[in-house]
C-alpha cells in the first residue's frame, strides 16, 4: 500500500510533534507540510523533519500531494477545519474531542459522510494494551455484573493568557473536555451506551477563566453508575476503577512518562480485587497513537474504517456537553 500524504495542522504545541512521531511509526502515512498560526515554530518544526512549511491553511491542505489532513489543534477550531478540508477533498484525523459542541460534531459527521471522505477521531486511551484486557475481562464476565465505574485524568497545566485553554470560551469544560473526554470514550467501548450525565465544575486554584476542575456522574444503558473527574491543579493522575458483583478492576498510570503514549502500557498496572485477594493482571504493551494514524491510512485507502469515528466522538462530547 502507498504512503498516504498528510497535512499536519498545528506542530507548535506539545501534541504535534507526538502525532508526527507516531505518524512515523505507523509506516503508511507521510507528513509532507505542516502549518500552525507561530511562523517561527512552524518553521522549525518543518525544518527538523525535512518538509515544507506552508503560509497558510489552504495552501498545506489544498496540496496536490496531500490526501489527508491531521488536525491537531484548540477544540473550537476542530469544526471550521475539518469542513474546509471536506470540501477540498481531504480525509481528515482530528484530535479529540471531535469538536467543542455536538452540533458542529454532527456537522462534521454529515459533511464527511456526504462525500465520502474518511472522519477519524483521536480517542486513543481505549487502545492500551490495559484498556483492551480490561474490555476483555469485562466481556468473559471476571468481574461480574459491572455496577459502578470510577475514573479521573488530571495534569497540572501551566495556565496563562496566552493559551486558548485559558478561556472560557475557548475551553467549554476545561478539563473534563480536554482530559475526561477520553474517559467518556473509554467507559463507552467497556460497559456500553452512555444515556444520561450530569456535572458539577468550578474555578479552585488557578486564575484563568476556564473552569480548572469538573466531575461528572454518568448513567449507562446496563443501568450501570460512573463518576468522571478531572483537574488542571492536581498531580498527573490517571485511574480507572470498575466494581463488579465478583470482582474489582483497578487500573492505574504512572503518569511520569506523559505525553509518551506509546511507553504508557510499559508504566500501567492492572488488578482484578477479589474476596480473596489481589490478581496481577498482564497486558501487552501497545502503541495507540501509530495504530490509531496506521488504521487512518488504511481507512484512506479503502481498507477498513476508524475504530472511533464520528459516531464515537460524538458520544463522548455528548456525556459533557450534557453535563455542561
Amino acid at each position: 500500500m502507498s504512503e498516504v500524504g498528510a497535512a499536519l495542522i498545528g506542530p507548535s504545541g506539545m501534541w504535534g510533534p507526538k502525532i508526527a512521531a507516531a505518524a512515523e511509526r505507523a509506516g503508511n502515512l507521510r507528513i509532507v507540510t505542516c502549518f500552525g498560526r507561530n511562523e517561527e515554530r512552524r518553521r522549525a518544526f518543518a525544518a527538523e523533519r525535512g518538509i515544507e512549511a506552508a503560509e497558510s491553511f489552504e495552501a498545506a491542505v489544498e496540496r496536490r500531494d496531500v490526501e489527508g489532513v491531521l488536525l491537531v489543534t484548540p477544540n473550537d477550531l476542530h469544526a471550521e477545519q475539518a469542513l474546509a478540508c471536506a470540501e477540498r477533498g481531504r480525509h481528515v484525523f482530528v484530535e479529540k474531542p471531535i469538536a467543542d459542541t455536538v452540533a458542529a460534531a454532527e456537522r462534521m459527521r454529515d459533511a464527511f459522510a456526504a462525500t465520502g471522505l474518511v472522519l477519524a477521531v483521536g480517542h486513543g486511551m481505549r487502545r492500551l494494551g490495559a484498556a483492551r484486557r480490561t474490555k476483555e475481562l469485562v466481556d468473559g464476565g471476571a468481574l461480574g455484573t459491572v455496577v459502578l465505574a470510577e475514573a479521573n485524568w488530571s495534569l497540572s497545566s501551566r495556565l496563562t493568557p496566552q493559551a486558548w485553554r485559558w478561556y472560557r470560551d475557548r475551553n467549554r469544560g476545561g478539563p473534563i473536555m480536554q482530559l475526561g473526554v477520553h474517559h467518556a470514550d473509554t467507559f463507552a467501548y467497556w460497559l456500553g451506551p452512555i444515556v444520561r450525565s450530569q456535572g458539577t465544575f468550578g474555578r479552585v486554584a488557578t486564575e484563568a477563566e476556564a473552569d480548572d476542575v469538573g466531575a461528572v456522574s454518568v448513567d449507562f444503558e446496563s443501568g450501570a453508575r460512573g463518576v468522571i473527574a478531572s483537574s488542571y491543579v492536581s498531580p498527573p493522575t490517571y485511574t480507572m476503577r470498575l466494581f463488579g458483583s465478583e470482582a474489582v478492576l483497578e487500573y492505574a498510570l504512572d503518569m511520569s512518562v506523559w505525553p509518551h503514549a506509546e511507553k504508557a502500557d510499559g508504566a500501567s498496572t492492572l488488578a482484578l480485587r477479589r474476596k480473596d485477594g489481589v490478581d496481577e493482571i498482564d497486558f501487552p504493551k501497545r502503541d495507540p497513537l501509530a495504530e490509531e494514524l496506521a488504521e487512518f491510512g488504511r481507512a484512506v485507502r479503502g481498507e477498513g474504517s476508524p475504530e472511533t469515528g464520528a459516531e464515537e466522538g460524538i458520544a463522548a462530547v455528548r456525556v459533557i456537553e450534557e453535563a455542561l
